[in-house]
């Protein structure tokens, strides 16, 4: 049996080029995201966010130029390079790896534990132009990053280009625990991430950052960070980003095929697989006029298991560890009133209204608990999704089960 290359839980791009892995190709969207300082990015779980942090990641640093051909050359962004490859300094954040705490100091410390080691990471890895600096802030990671900026400054080294992955997971955590007072202590006044945002938004003003990526879920935790990080340009409905993450009917046509030649009999079962692959997971859509697209990771899953079965449909079609967190539905429903009628409405019904002004609309933390935003907060949950510019529906059948479950 031919080796699986079929990356399910694959988020390093660099593993995914060494294993050569399937890769469906978003580099061309790197050109385009050069156009901005801030950018924000959100999409549900399991969209494949974290692949593309990794991607830039690799795209932008300076210490792997010298892979760049083997890496890229294939890619679109390989054929097309812009200036700005292997140009920066590159620091890499993960929320989603924060340890919850139940006060404000244990949340810092714990904060700080994990965000200090990105920019010692960073400094090791362009040791050749640091030469002897040493930091005299450890252990806080707003001003470790504060000084290797200063000091990258005013020896003008190159700028650093900063990745953060999840940025409102943690948060979204204390929303979901009914810990609303921890959560607007950590998103007001001078708290460790107020502060961790301040630092970057003024190294992006004076020069000595290029950029600050951010992939999340949800917008609530950016709009409440307000002045904090009032630079943030949120791109999640921008018609030349609609499908950077997910995959489209060709991207998912053309995939389904290399599966069929390589684990299965050949392109005869080509409109069985595909009326399975449309009936359960299709699809998303991010603007009432925009392409749907699959959930990267979940029809991954499919085809993986799909190979790893010898052609044979496999008996689940999702991965127990893909369903939803129905914490926020439980938190919601349970806060708002009418919000179950409204959820029995969506399953009953299979839509459900919403004003697509809404969307644009500044989503804080008021909002969120706001009936008139629940459909709002479920689009973005990756439970429902545009229908068109006055319903929201299921994505898929699996969504729906998952619900219903």
């Amino acid at each position: 049996m031919a080796s699986i290359t079929i990356p399910y839980a694959v988020a390093d791009f660099i593993e995914m080029r060494e294993r050569g892995f399937y890769y469906v190709d978003k580099t061309q969207y790197i050109a385009k995201l050069e156009d901005y300082k801030a950018p924000v990015f959100l999409r549900p779980r399991r969209f494949g966010k974290s692949l593309l942090v990794s991607t830039l990641a690799c795209y932008y640093d300076r210490t792997k130029a010298h892979r760049f051909e083997e890496l890229f050359g294939d890619t679109w962004i390989g054929n097309h390079p812009t200036k700005e490859h292997n140009r920066y300094m590159i620091i890499r954040y993960d929320f989603s790896a924060m340890v919850m705490s139940d006060h404000i100091q244990g949340l810092a410390q714990n904060f700080n534990d994990l965000n200090c080691g990105p920019v010692e990471v960073m400094v090791a890895h362009n040791r050749d132009l640091f030469g002897d600096f040493e930091f005299t802030n450890r252990g806080d990671a707003s001003k470790m990053l504060e000084e290797v900026l200063t000091y990258a400054r005013s020896h003008e080294l190159p700028k650093v280009y900063i990745l953060i992955d999840e940025y409102d997971n943690f948060t979204n955590q204390l929303l979901t625990a009914y810990n609303d007072p921890l959560y607007e202590e950590v998103t007001t006044n001078d708290s460790f991430l107020r502060t961790f945002f301040k630092v970057i938004k003024k190294g992006i003003g004076e020069g000595s950052i290029r950029t600050c990526f951010c992939t999340g879920v949800l917008p609530v935790t950016m709009d409440d960070l307000t002045s904090g990080y009032n630079i943030a340009e949120i791109l999640t409905f921008e018609p030349n980003f609609l499908n950077m993450l997910g995959f489209t009917y060709e991207e998912t046509e053309t995939y389904l095929r290399y599966v069929l030649d390589k684990y299965s009999t050949g392109q005869d079962r080509f409109d069985e697989i595909w009326q399975l692959i449309v009936s359960n997971y299709d699809g998303y859509r991010f603007r009432p006029n925009g392409d749907r697209l699959f959930n990267a990771t979940i029809l991954t899953y499919f085809f993986k298991k799909f190979a790893a079965n010898a052609g044979s449909i496999p008996d689940e079609l999702v991965d127990e560890n893909l369903r939803t967190d129905i914490n926020w539905i439980r938190r919601l429903t349970l806060s708002l009133d009418n919000a179950k009628a409204m959820l029995d409405a969506l399953i009953i019904d299979d839509e459900l209204p919403y004003n697509f002004s809404d969307l644009s609309k500044k989503l804080d933390k008021q909002r969120v608990f706001d009936i008139r935003f629940y459909s709002i907060i479920l689009f973005y949950w990756g439970v429902i999704t545009l229908k068109d510019k006055y319903y929201m529906a299921f994505p898929d059948k699996i969504m729906r089960n998952i619900l219903l479950a």
